[in-house]
């Protein structure tokens, strides 16, 4: 009967070493191929336009529903489907009667929607440099998360792509009415292994006790 004890002892050991782990998270699948190249101008973009030593060409534009932006001393311009190195080069070239060997800079910044299990939902100015955690901290951080959350794209066309976290917004082309969508998991999803092997720690602990019982009578 010792022996007996022992190896259900050790049974119980082993259970609940097995609590004391923590599930992995799922794993993410890649960004798909098709995505992988940089943000191209769209209507209601954000151009910030940065121009060395020259104040009254420096400042921020926005992209019409015609693809088109105003910029200073250049009037109207057709920028839809630019990166931003080709609208860096662009400007560069009708600044050329104004300015000579002077760096300009272009930024996109693009309105991004963030909701789901968040403090502050809503739309967030974001560049390329902006991260998927940055951007949930802008909206306040999660609400109920003990760790991180998961994070999906809403794609402008109904589908979803999981993010991690650390993952760049400018490494792959997103879109206007593409959207951040944050999901805390429930207490139950995140604690479902621990409570489930409890649960079989408790069963054999009442089997051991239920056959002690019997053999010692």
């Amino acid at each position: 009967m010792t022996t007996f004890l022992r190896r259900g002892a050790l049974a119980v050991l082993v259970a609940l070493a097995a609590a004391c782990g923590r599930p992995k998270p799922p794993a993410i699948a890649p960004i798909p191929e098709s995505m992988l190249r940089p943000w191209t101008t769209q209507p209601g973009d954000q151009i910030r336009v940065s121009v060395w030593r020259e104040p009254e060409l420096t400042g921020d534009v926005f992209v019409q529903n015609d693809g088109t932006a105003i910029f200073p001393a250049l009037g109207r311009l057709k920028v839809a489907g630019l990166t931003a190195d080709s609208l860096n080069g662009m400007l560069i070239a009708r600044f050329r009667d104004r300015i000579v060997n002077t760096p300009v800079d272009v930024m996109l910044i693009r309105p991004l929607p963030v909701f789901g299990s968040v403090r502050s939902p809503g739309v967030y100015p974001v560049d390329p440099t902006a991260t998927a955690i940055q951007v949930i901290a802008r909206a306040g951080g999660t609400v109920g998360a003990e760790g991180l959350p998961r994070v999906q794209l809403i794609r402008y066309d109904g589908s979803r792509i999981s993010l991690s976290v650390e993952q760049s917004l400018g490494g792959f082309d997103l879109r206007s009415g593409d959207a951040i969508f944050v999901q805390d998991e429930s207490w139950w999803v995140r604690n479902q292994r621990q409570v489930t092997t409890i649960a079989a720690v408790s069963t054999i602990i009442a089997s051991v006790i239920s056959i002690t019982v019997l053999l010692a009578k």
